[in-house]
């Protein structure tokens, strides 16, 4: 998908210096990148203390090595 954005020159030289870019393409591709990966971070970090995690983790080690020792 082509999308045209304008940048001041300084924030683009700015960019490209931060992400160790010198193609424009490059660098906002790597800072979209970026933002994207902090952004789910932050979004999972906002889940902490909202999730049930049930205690059947001995379950389920037990049906692992079940299942490999029936070959499976």
């Amino acid at each position: 998908m082509t999308t045209t954005i304008d940048l001041p020159d300084q924030e683009l030289a700015e960019l490209k210096s931060l992400t160790n870019q010198s193609d424009a393409q490059a660098a906002v591709l790597c800072a979209t990148a970026e933002y994207l990966r902090f952004a789910r971070r932050k979004r999972l970090k906002e889940l902490s203390g909202r999730v049930e995690i049930g205690d059947n983790w001995r379950d389920l080690e037990a049906a692992e090595l079940k299942a490999s020792d029936s070959g499976g």
